[in-house]
């Protein structure tokens, strides 16, 4: 299994990414998230979401423009179950007639994030 693994949304003007809307359900599915911004302008990603605890382990980045978003990480006690529900959870933020990729960080399994999009078509890209 790849390391990381990007959410693409192919329309690189993503201004209806709510961003206070993530933030606050983040925090609200998961605790303990630490937030994290950038300002650098060398940083291509310049938000990170971020939480180590016992139940879950994960590391998010989007890039600037919000049209790419990187999970650096993720861990859980039922780990390939509970990350494909999290990309799904992800995906959900996106408006469905926006095109969303799913590709691993060798861009050799891809996958068309489509509204309801079931759960095994995205484990076969995480396994």
């Amino acid at each position: 299994m790849a390391v990381s693994y990007f959410i693409y949304v192919m329309d690189k003007e993503n201004t209806d990414f709510n961003l206070e809307k993530f933030n606050n359900d983040i925090k609200q599915r998961f605790p303990k998230v630490d937030i994290s911004v950038k300002d650098n302008e060398d940083c291509r990603y310049n938000i990170c979401w971020e939480d180590y605890e016992d139940e879950y382990e994960f590391e998010l980045w989007m890039l600037k423009d919000r049209s790419v978003f990187m999970i650096n990480y993720f861990n859980s006690k039922n780990r390939i179950y509970d990350y494909a529900e999290f990309i799904k959870w992800l995906r959900s933020y996106f408006s469905y007639e926006r095109e969303v990729l799913l590709c691993d960080e060798g861009y050799s399994k891809t996958l068309v994030l489509t509204e309801g999009e079931e759960i095994e078509g995205i484990l076969e890209i995480l396994e």
